[in-house]
């Protein structure tokens, strides 16, 4: 029985819904934990759609400039409604810098000549100050460089998840079903919606949870 049922395009839709969910846990008061906890899978899910995204590509460099171009103008409008609302904290939600600078990282570590080494340690050195932390770079180069070794993938994904314990983001190990479960296809391309889907469903529940504070 073949199980390789979801292509990116399917992981995508499913991904949102619990993304929402998950964000409706972080912004929103008196919410159960939970939602937070269904949450953990979506980053890493993203994170192996980068690296496929990566290999598939025609044009990295546009790519690249389009992560950072969304990162940038979520991080604009992160700050505005900071601003606004006289946060304490600010909105650290920002998965288009976190996969833009490991999306760099990987076209620096793939370069065969010329590659810049103090790019590359500063590129680190950023990522670690994202969302995803170095965490995100350590799944991201597992699902590139082990992309064709399944098991031993699988293998280092878990390792990486179970050292996390016990912050609740070792639960990103529930991930790993879907990964093995992708077949390699694209499926309808949504980038369109997730670029504006991402940061507006953000901003409408960062909104909503200020007011439900006062």
């Amino acid at each position: 029985m073949n199980v390789q049922i979801f292509n990116a395009f399917s992981l995508k839709i499913i991904m949102i819904i619990l993304m929402a969910i998950d964000h409706i846990g972080q912004f929103i008061p008196g919410i159960p934990p939970w939602f937070r906890w269904i949450g953990r899978i979506v980053a890493p899910i993203f994170f192996f759609l980068l690296a496929e995204g990566y290999d598939h590509s025609r044009n990295k460099i546009a790519y690249l400039k389009r992560l950072f171009k969304a990162g940038i103008i979520m991080f604009i409008g992160n700050t505005i409604l900071w601003f606004i609302f006289k946060n304490e904290s600010f909105i650290s939600n920002n998965i288009f810098l976190t996969l833009a600078i490991n999306l760099a990282i990987l076209i620096l570590l793939d370069q065969k000549e010329g590659k810049n080494k103090l790019l590359l340690i500063a590129l680190i050195i950023f990522a670690a100050l994202t969302e995803g932390s170095l965490l995100s770079t350590a799944v991201i180069i597992i699902f590139h460089y082990l992309k064709d070794k399944k098991l031993i993938m699988s293998i280092a994904y878990i390792m990486v998840s179970l050292l996390l314990i016990p912050n609740i983001q070792w639960m990103q190990v529930f991930a790993l079903p879907f990964i093995l479960m992708y077949n390699g296809e694209r499926g309808p391309n949504i980038k369109k919606f997730f670029y504006i889907f991402y940061p507006v469903h953000i901003w409408i529940l960062f909104i909503i949870g200020s007011y439900m504070s006062i």
